[in-house]
């Protein structure tokens, strides 16, 4: 009983370690960020082309847009867009989400299931394979 109960708490551990690890990785804190504060109306400024392999070594075009926009106080702000299925060309106009106190840090993703709850699934998933392994010890023992 007691290897079971120990097992349970590393497994629990180990799940929340991984979802943080995950969503750092998923940059979900910075899309949470963004998503929560304020839209703006961005314009396509230019287009980076970045030639790269996938994983079986096919060449593959990745294009990274620089959007501009302007924030509700008026500062002017350009960056790089982060997601790579974003097809806009020069001139182009899509909507931004920013964060009033970082908007540099801003992005053109729509909200999503996945960046925002995949730390709780991840934990959740975690925690209940962790509780049926531990029964499933305990029994066993």
């Amino acid at each position: 009983m007691v290897i079971a109960a120990v097992y349970f708490v590393i497994a629990v551990f180990g799940a929340v370690a991984f979802a943080r690890v995950l969503d750092r990785q998923m940059e979900g804190p910075r899309l949470r960020a963004a998503w929560a504060g304020r839209t703006a109306e961005a314009r396509c400024t230019g287009v980076r082309t970045e030639e790269v392999q996938d994983v079986e070594g096919v060449p593959v075009s990745l294009t990274h847009p620089t959007l501009q926009f302007r924030t509700d106080t008026g500062r002017i702000v350009a960056f790089e867009e982060r997601q790579r299925q974003l097809d806009v060309a020069y001139g182009d106009v899509v909507t931004v989400y920013y964060d009033a106190d970082a908007p540099e840090e801003a992005t053109a993703r729509v909200p999503s299931f996945m960046p925002r709850r995949a730390r709780e699934l991840v934990v959740g998933l975690g925690c209940a394979f962790a509780l049926v392994t531990a029964v499933v010890l305990a029994g066993v023992l």
